[in-house]
């Protein structure tokens, strides 16, 4: 539970920080719980699998939105600086950048956290159900 809570207590900072509401197009996948292996039925654990690999996928195309993002940001940084009638250069925010890493990094944690949950609960499934 308190893992749990942290984990929320953690995405909410995250996605309180200004960079964030800049590119609110990339939607933050949600991990999924793992059953217990030890008690969930084949159909619970099949579902399970598939919702840990759904959220896997679902990272990375969020991943790659907000280096896409960032991408972007470096790109207009860079024509508004060369063009000699904007009068508002700008260069590119670095701040903007660390967030949007810090964002990356907290999904890829959240990531191997489910892989690793996930495949424990598939082991002690194995073990309370021997073939």
């Amino acid at each position: 539970m308190r893992l749990r809570f942290g984990l929320v207590l953690g995405i909410l900072m995250v996605a309180g920080s200004p960079a964030a509401f800049a590119q609110a197009n990339c939607s933050m996948p949600i991990p999924p719980a793992a059953p217990d292996g030890r008690t969930a039925s084949a159909q619970q654990m099949a579902a399970a699998v598939t919702d840990a690999k759904n959220f896997i996928a679902q990272s990375d195309v969020y991943q790659n939105c907000l280096l896409d993002y960032v991408r972007t940001q470096k790109e207009a940084a860079a024509e508004a600086l060369k063009d000699k009638d904007n009068k508002d250069k700008k260069p590119f925010d670095p701040y903007i950048e660390t967030q949007i890493q810090k964002q990356i990094d907290n999904n890829q944690a959240a990531k191997v956290r489910t892989g690793a949950e996930i495949n424990a609960a598939v082991n002690d499934f194995k073990l309370a159900h021997p073939k």
